[in-house]
């Protein structure tokens, strides 16, 4: 990295008046402030509920609580109004609300971080920021429900054929395989919801990771911000740091399965070969070339998303492996694989519930499948062994009919 690449930066919330190496700067700052500017809303109310708890502590005057919160909230309203954001010279989304604060109320705003670290902040902007990601992954899995719900009512009894070794094995129905994804998006569902269990306290007033030796009003602001209560002991809030995110990643992994397994089956389903749907036109791509190709992309790209959530839950999961407890700046490297899974799952879930809405199921090419004698042996098998003949002899008896080899007697 040349000198003339190198960004400026604002004096940091730590700056004690000594040098501080501008490329140092630029490498432990990275990307974070990009990251940092999805966080403003939840770093304001945050803060909204520590003025209020500074005050319930008698921390602070009414004073000072009136001319920070109307600071807050108009710092809110004027970054949701698109007027600011957290900047490259910003060290992150704490000092950038809190510069803006101070250069707007004076004084007051230095009030700002009384009895709080960065590291008690950023631990509840995530838990905050993960509960809202949460509800939008929960909500998304469920229209996809319906999607599928709808598909089953419309076209559900429709033969087709049920595949092992990908060939042909025994009579299924267009209904069944739709429940069966249908039941497996919505136990990642459950999974998320388990991942929520992560985000019941709150760690505000853990301060570095030890505890504040003032007398913070901790189960009154937990409270207010919609936790059950403080983090307890102190030492967990940073001992805990990652496994919130890590739980999410884990059930947006197993989404990210689901969409895989339901990608490749599409795959092969709307292939010439198999000819059994139609996707709908508008979600497929055409080809430079060939005026008479309409192409899956999306359902390729769904399936290669859908291990990259993978690669995603193991990236943030490598993070925190192998640390020791408390703090450490690792931490930061945890926000870039967080968001990236989440807004990739997003992403691929609202197209997948598009993409079930418009599928269309073709009728004769599944009768045409359905009638394929195969499918039927496994059935006369068991009626032999319902009139009285061994499994084994039926078994022996069926796969003769079928002009194969007799089964090995091992």
């Amino acid at each position: 990295m040349s000198h003339d690449e190198i960004r400026p930066f604002h004096p940091p919330v730590w700056d004690r008046g000594e040098e501080i190496d501008a490329q140092m700067m630029q490498f432990t700052i990275g990307d974070d402030w990009r990251h940092d500017q999805r966080l403003v809303e939840q770093d304001i109310r945050g803060s909204l509920a520590h003025v209020d708890g500074l005050l319930e502590a008698e921390l602070i005057s009414s004073a000072d609580h009136g001319a920070l919160h109307s600071g807050l909230r108009e710092l809110l309203a004027s970054w949701s109004r698109g007027e600011w954001t957290v900047e490259a010279g910003d060290e992150d989304v704490h000092s950038a609300v809190e510069r803006r604060l101070t250069a707007a109320i004076g004084e007051a705003g230095e009030r700002l971080h009384t009895g709080r670290s960065r590291n008690d902040q950023i631990a509840l902007d995530m838990r905050l920021w993960l509960r809202d990601a949460l509800a939008l992954s929960q909500a998304s899995l469920a229209q996809l429900e319906e999607a599928f719900a709808g598909l089953a009512e419309r076209q559900g009894g429709l033969p087709l054929p049920g595949y092992t070794h990908l060939r042909r094995a025994m009579p299924s129905s267009v209904g069944d395989w739709l429940a069966a994804h249908r039941l497996a998006f919505a136990t990642s569902a459950q999974e998320l919801a388990a991942a929520s269990l992560r985000l019941k306290h709150c760690p505000l007033g853990s301060g570095a990771g030890y505890g504040v030796p003032l007398p913070l009003a901790r189960d009154c602001v937990a409270r207010a911000l919609g936790f059950e209560g403080p983090e307890e002991p102190v030492t967990a809030a940073q001992l805990f740091r990652g496994r919130a995110e890590l739980a999410y990643l884990n059930a947006l992994e197993s989404v990210g399965l689901d969409l895989e397994k339901l990608a490749c089956d599409l795959w092969l389903y709307t292939s010439e070969e198999f000819g059994f749907v139609d996707l709908p036109v508008e979600l497929t791509t055409g080809s430079s070339l060939m005026p008479h190709k309409r192409n899956p992309d999306l359902i390729e790209l769904l399936r290669g998303h859908g291990r990259q959530l993978g690669a995603d839950r193991d990236s943030l999961r490598a993070v925190i492996a192998g640390l020791p407890s408390g703090y450490h700046r690792d931490f930061q490297l945890l926000k870039a694989p967080l968001f990236r899974a989440h807004d990739r799952s997003q992403a691929a879930l609202a197209l997948t519930a598009r993409l079930i809405e418009g599928l269309r199921f073709k009728p004769d090419a599944l009768e045409t499948a359905a009638l394929d004698p195969a499918l039927e042996v496994t059935r006369k098998a068991l009626e032999a062994t319902q009139a009285g003949m061994s499994f084994r002899a039926a078994y022996r008896q069926s796969s003769r009919s079928q002009g194969s080899p007799p089964a090995s007697l091992d």
